[in-house]
């Protein structure tokens, strides 16, 4: 799982290292997004029994709008504002290829983005469900709960782990 981590860690940050010229307030979002994975912890994922709510809309992230709609979700993670504004420009700087270890995924409540996901794949050690956030309304754990088990569902027979929220 520790491999698998470090994969998906590297991944996240090849957005802004290998990039030709980043800017200073993606590098502190990337810094920021890396000091919190650092408090994160992984555990095998449970299937739960109970039924889970479907007040979600939940869409692949294909384009560049819905990057944005993802990153505005996950940046709510963090509660200073000037944080928040580097961590959406380092989030809206995601590329994908067609082989992408990553899908992310944008969940609408009542027709606007309400919570997001990742499921990030590697073949030979497994699937993390993680950056699993819900925007700060009264439903919120209900929106996390019910985006982890979208993701669940979708990942392939294989390890699954999910990241454990505080």
């Amino acid at each position: 799982m520790k491999q698998l981590i470090e994969r998906k860690n590297r991944w996240m940050a090849s957005h802004i290292t290998e990039a030709e010229f980043p800017t200073p307030l993606s590098e502190k979002g990337l810094a920021l997004y890396q000091a919190a994975q650092k408090s994160l912890t992984f555990e095998p994922h449970q299937a739960l029994d109970s039924e889970s709510s479907n007040s979600l809309t939940i869409y692949p992230v294909d384009c560049h709008p819905l990057t944005i709609r993802y990153s505005l979700v996950l940046a709510n993670r963090w509660q200073n504002e000037s944080d928040k504004e580097a961590l959406i420009e380092y989030l809206t700087q995601i590329m994908f290829e067609e082989d992408s270890p990553a899908q992310l995924f944008v969940g609408f409540f009542k027709g606007k983005p309400a919570a997001c996901g990742m499921l990030f794949h590697d073949t030979e050690h497994g699937t993390l469900i993680c950056d699993v956030a819900a925007l700060p309304v009264p439903n919120q754990s209900a929106l996390i709960s019910e985006m982890q088990h979208s993701l669940a569902a979708k990942a392939a027979d294989q390890p699954l782990y999910c990241e454990q929220m505080d």
